[in-house]
């Protein structure tokens, strides 16, 4: 049904265009048996007469590369080209899928707990909208607002940053790139308080808004006013890669599918060696990760991509055998009696700049082996003076420096040459 929505018109078109050829054709043909010219051009220039008026066009060759910055030229468009020779596979992520056709795409992110499926036609910028009951966005985008920090290294990486038009909380930026950009070039911010101000995001009248995951009324308004949102999940890919491939969903609205594969096909190429790396540890080692926030630990489910990363460095997880992808919810007498023989605390709280920090604020940390060892990390090696921590921007697109960090930790001796991205270990006092 959604396909035979999405090509009726088309085939209308279709039909009309090849009678059009077929009479063209005929009139060629029979000119030809008077008068029979040169036949080794690839592609024809068709020629029609009235009069003395000659009227000539040339049929424009296919693309060999996505259109990141054009539209198709006006009369140039032709339903049986492919306009999308660059396309990507979608290998790791369970969140979304992408579906190609000649001049549009499908993008579907899937439903979750809390969202529905939502599937969005991308037609190339030029090309006929195609009869749909999806919304539609024009292609390559020009304008965005970005909801959550682990859009913007995307943008970066294909060379888009000046697309971003809007950013939810300015505070929380970590790059200094973006940072920069927001300053210099009037970006607004749409969502300071962490509620969205639909007002200015109407007024900016942005082509597509990447939400964070979460629902809220505004959404479902700005879409009514045919302004697209889309909502950013990566979060709850259960591995690290998936997250990772979430910048196949930007590169997708900006026709860069090149570009971001090589990215990608690169980060999983150095994540797959680190694995191999780690497997070579010769010593076990249990990791217990999370921290407490108003009297609730909260700690990475079982099948979550945190789990999962550790699994892949080789460290075995406190709470592995737990179906949660999203976090655990527990109390910290539990957590003592799980995790009191764990070697390694890692994603200890961010507040905390010393173990003695930590210890204050709850003395019963101390009957803690890894605190005991001063064996406890805090992903804040990267926090900028506004106190944006880089881990929750840039590390979901890069699974392998996370992973290298972590195999660090847990096994230092196999990556000798590995300076941390991200993690560092607390002192003491």
């Amino acid at each position: 049904m959604i396909r035979h929505l999405i090509y009726s018109s088309q085939k209308r078109a279709i039909w009309f265009s090849l009678l059009v050829f077929a009479g063209l054709l005929f009139t060629l043909g029979c000119e030809a048996n008077a008068n029979i010219e040169d036949s080794s051009t690839v592609i024809p220039t068709v020629q029609s007469s009235a009069a003395d008026v000659t009227v000539t066009s040339t049929l424009a060759p296919s693309p060999t590369v996505n259109r990141t910055s054009s539209c198709i030229p006006d009369g140039e468009f032709n339903s049986d080209t492919d306009y999308f020779p660059d396309k990507a596979n979608v290998n790791y992520a369970n969140g979304f899928s992408l579906e190609y056709h000649n001049s549009f795409k499908i993008l579907t992110i899937n439903a979750t707990d809390s969202t529905a499926d939502q599937s969005f036609v991308l037609v190339q910028c030029g090309a006929p909208i195609p009869d749909t009951i999806f919304p539609t966005i024009t292609i390559p985008i020009e304008s965005v607002f970005l909801s959550s920090t682990t859009q913007y290294p995307s943008f970066i990486e294909l060379g888009s940053v000046a697309k971003i038009k809007g950013i939810g909380q300015a505070a929380f930026i970590s790059s200094k790139e973006i940072i920069d950009h927001v300053k210099t070039n009037e970006v607004v911010e749409f969502a300071a308080n962490f509620e969205v101000g639909t007002e200015v995001v109407i007024e900016s009248n942005p082509d597509v808004l990447m939400s964070n995951g979460f629902s809220d009324p505004a959404y479902t308004k700005l879409a009514e006013l045919n302004i697209p949102v889309i909502n950013w999940m990566d979060w709850q890919e259960t591995s690290a890669l998936g997250r990772a491939e979430w910048m196949l969903v930007t590169s997708s609205l900006l026709n860069q599918e090149l570009t971001s594969k090589s990215f990608i096909n690169t980060i999983v190429k150095n994540y797959e060696e680190i694995t191999e790396r780690a497997a070579q540890a010769r010593s076990d080692v249990v990791a217990l990760a999370g921290s407490a926030f108003q009297g609730t630990f909260y700690a990475p489910g079982g099948a979550s991509y945190v789990a999962n990363l550790l699994k892949d460095a080789n460290i075995e997880y406190v709470w592995s055998q737990t179906p949660d992808t999203g976090s655990l919810y527990l109390d910290l007498e539990s957590v003592i009696a799980e995790g009191v023989t764990a070697d390694i605390w890692i994603n200890a709280p961010t507040q905390w700049t010393t173990i003695e920090e930590g210890l204050s604020e709850d003395p019963r940390y101390g009957e803690l082996d890894s605190v005991k060892e001063s064996n406890v990390w805090t992903h804040t090696l990267l926090v900028n003076e506004q106190g944006a921590d880089d881990y929750f921007e840039r590390a979901a697109s890069r699974p392998d420096l996370l992973l290298a960090d972590l195999v660090k930790i847990a096994h230092p001796d196999l990556m000798n040459e590995h300076r941390f991205e991200w993690y560092r270990q607390l002192p003491n006092k």
